[in-house]
């Protein structure tokens, strides 16, 4: 009875939250913030508190009944039953560190069970006191295979959120309900000072924020975690269960001896050392250092006292806790057994988005979700063997292009089937342009296109486009709009493979038109151009523009259109790369809160790009563009020039000439060659005025 009474005291002065956190880590030691976010809620309101108490008489005679019938430690008598909680992961991340792998939290949910069954190997290292009343709980914990919508998942939902700064209960983005779902939300930072996670008891808080708060590199013991923080959800699970601290409601141990309320754990101070003989406040019984409800960290153990507290808030009504083990949420979260396919998945064995080099070999990966598949059916269209019955087929590709995978998967429950379109991408082993030079001004077909490649790797969103929004020669660019972009997102523009062994001289150089305004000062989008001569499986960086050093337009808060003046040339030396006969150029874009990037005049050439000034003097232009009856090429020449203009197909053969000779100042238009005597194709109409060379790509359809 005293331990009762003393219990009813402390919720009484609101002593109850807890949460882990970083303060004496040096000790092994962590807070916990479930006291003082309990304490907030209930000064807010103080009605939630009211239905708090109520719900502790319930739960406490609860507790009496449950020890009266299953005290015993799991070890010395079967826990029956065991009740099952699907659980899903909120990740809040923005693209750091913080957005921990799916093994991470896998690795958690391992750390979790064995401690909730008592099968954590450091039991054997539990002191003698304490072995009698050491016990499993009953429980386990499984991620959620469904969610609210009957759709399927891993339990891990990621949520891209500033919002991972400074959490608190506003961080708890996307709740699922939590009669079915134990929520768990992993963040970058939590807003009160040192501390690493907090939760609600039962009845403690509102349905959209019960559940665990707690730091990304507090889960689990690899990646970002360690073993020392790895029982930091245990902690917090206990919790969220009703355990108090071992010392009491409050979150400051060694202060004051208390107690919990829990008839086996001793009254104790608390601890955030791991003194394991202590036995301060009732000397000479020794306290429960060991407790997973200490701060210690060298936790090892639940009592079983503190079993039927946990169990007994698991039959109550208190905050739907008792609905999250049925067979039918069991069923409704697909956790139950046993589990049923509800989506066909696969991945390769490639790092590199699945590009291949003509004659290369891939394998596939069976992801398929939930139940365990025993049957696999595969098709590869263009591939070798061109269907598959393995789990990890192999497959050869040795024909240029893209092709789907489909994959059917089955088991006893049923098959599931799945498609991914243009999922592998073969690249020619020879390059698609063998000329002295190489130009792109995006007058032709929209991309993505025979030649260029889009990869937008957050799908749905904003990508690379054609436009005629803006152009600096003709009417066409390429531009992403940004301002409407979601942070974070990564989208690539590909060119086709350029033989550089044909370009003139021994120095070539990339050039391209660039136009983007920041959204602010402290926007930071980034353009990276990279290069590869492995089909693009791997890329080399050779330019990188990030904030204030891409913007070539003052900052513009509405829809980045740019004005003539605002295009800049940009170059990246090539010189290494002089001799290779299968180039690929990559343009990757990262959004970070920016506006509207645009692309144009891409030029690949042994002579070293012209000013701006003397570029845009030139106004050099083929139109229309693709070819009709009446496509021009028109330019201006500032002084008189020994003036050359000519036609190349793709592999640098002369078409025709259209100009030889010496030509003063002035303005000039020629016709080119119409459809009647140009076979569809690509072709490259190259002007030479003195010592300067232009190139722009026709394209006759």
């Amino acid at each position: 009875m005293k331990k009762m009474i003393q219990k009813k005291l402390m919720i009484a002065g609101i002593m109850i939250l807890s949460a882990f956190a970083t303060t004496n880590l040096s000790a092994q030691g962590i807070n916990c913030g479930t006291t003082e976010m309990m304490k907030k809620v209930f000064d807010a309101n103080p009605e939630l508190y009211k239905q708090y108490l109520a719900s502790e008489v319930e739960l406490a005679t609860q507790d009496k009944i449950a020890a009266a019938n299953n005290y015993l430690p799991l070890d010395k008598a079967a826990i029956t039953p065991v009740y099952t909680i699907p659980v899903v992961f909120h990740v809040i991340e923005e693209g750091g560190s913080e957005n921990i792998s799916d093994a991470q939290i896998f690795d958690e949910m391992r750390i979790l069970n064995e401690d909730y069954a008592k099968l954590n190997p450091d039991t054997s290292a539990i002191v003698p006191s304490f072995l009698s009343v050491a016990s499993g709980v009953g429980v386990q914990f499984k991620l959620a295979q469904k969610d609210p919508n009957g759709n399927c998942t891993n339990g891990i939902d990621r949520v891209y959120s500033s919002l991972t700064n400074a959490a608190d209960d506003g961080s708890k983005l996307n709740d699922w309900p939590r009669n079915k779902y134990l929520n768990v939300w992993t963040v970058k930072t939590i807003g009160t000072a040192g501390v690493a996670g907090y939760a609600y008891l039962p009845a403690g808080a509102g349905s959209t924020v019960d559940g665990v708060l707690i730091l990304s590199n507090y889960i689990g013991s690899i990646g970002t975690g360690s073993v020392a923080t790895s029982r930091a959800l245990t902690h917090e699970i206990g919790h969220y269960l009703n355990l108090n601290h071992t010392w009491g409601g409050t979150n400051n141990p060694g202060v004051a001896c208390g107690d919990d309320g829990v008839t086996d754990t001793p009254i104790t101070m608390g601890h955030t050392s791991c003194t394991l003989t202590d036995a301060t406040c009732t000397p000479p019984i020794i306290e429960n250092v060991q407790n997973y409800m200490e701060y210690a960290y060298c936790s090892n153990m639940f009592t079983a006292g503190q079993k039927n507290r946990m169990r007994s808030a698991l039959t109550s009504g208190t905050s739907s806790r008792n609905n999250l083990w049925t067979a039918a949420n069991l069923t409704a979260t697909g956790v139950s057994t046993p589990a049923v396919l509800c989506a066909a998945d696969f991945l390769t064995n490639s790092i590199t988005s699945n590009v291949l080099c003509q004659g290369d070999s891939i394998t596939f990966i069976d992801n398929s979700w939930n139940g365990n598949p025993t049957s696999w059916n595969w098709t590869f269209p263009g591939g070798t063997p061109a269907s598959s019955t393995d789990s990890m087929p192999v497959v050869h590709y040795n024909t240029p292009g893209y092709y789907n995978v489909s994959l059917t998967v089955g088991n006893a429950s049923g098959s599931v089937s799945t498609t991914k379109t243009n999922y592998i991408r073969v690249n020619p082993s020879t390059a698609s342009y063998a000329s002295t030079f190489y130009s792109e001004s995006f007058e032709g077909a929209a991309i993505p296109s025979a030649d260029w490649q889009v990869n937008n790797l957050a799908p749905g969103g904003n990508t690379w486009t054609q436009t005629t929004a803006a152009a600096v020669t003709g009417t066409h660019s390429v531009r992403i709009v940004n301002n409407a972009a979601a942070d974070g997102s990564v989208d690539e523009l590909i060119s086709p493979s350029i033989d550089m062994t044909h370009i003139a001289g021994a120095t070539p150089t990339l050039t391209f038109k660039l136009a983007y305004a920041q959204s602010s000062t402290t926007t930071n989008d980034k353009l990276q151009v990279y290069v590869s001569t492995t089909c693009g499986k791997t890329w080399t960086l050779r330019l990188s523009l990030t904030g204030s050093a891409l913007a070539t337009a003052p900052v513009t808060t509405s829809s980045f259109v740019p004005t003539a003046s605002q295009w800049v040339q940009k170059s990246s030396n090539l010189t290494g790369f002089a001799s290779q006969p299968n180039l690929y150029i990559l343009f990757r874009f990262t959004s970070n809160g920016g506006n509207n990037i645009y692309i144009d005049d891409i030029n690949i050439s042994g002579t070293v790009g012209l000013g701006d000034d003397l570029s845009n003097a030139i106004n050099y232009n083929v139109y229309p563009n693709p070819a009709d009856e009446n496509t021009l090429v028109s330019f201006n020449l500032i002084s008189p020039e020994k003036t050359s203009l000519k036609v190349y197909d793709v592999v640098g053969r002369e078409i025709s000439t259209l100009v030889n000779t010496q030509l003063g100042a002035g303005e000039y238009t020629y016709p080119i060659a119409d459809k009647a005597t140009l076979s569809a194709g690509v072709y490259f109409v190259t002007l030479t005025a003195g010592d300067h060379t232009f190139t722009k790509k026709l394209i006759v359809k």
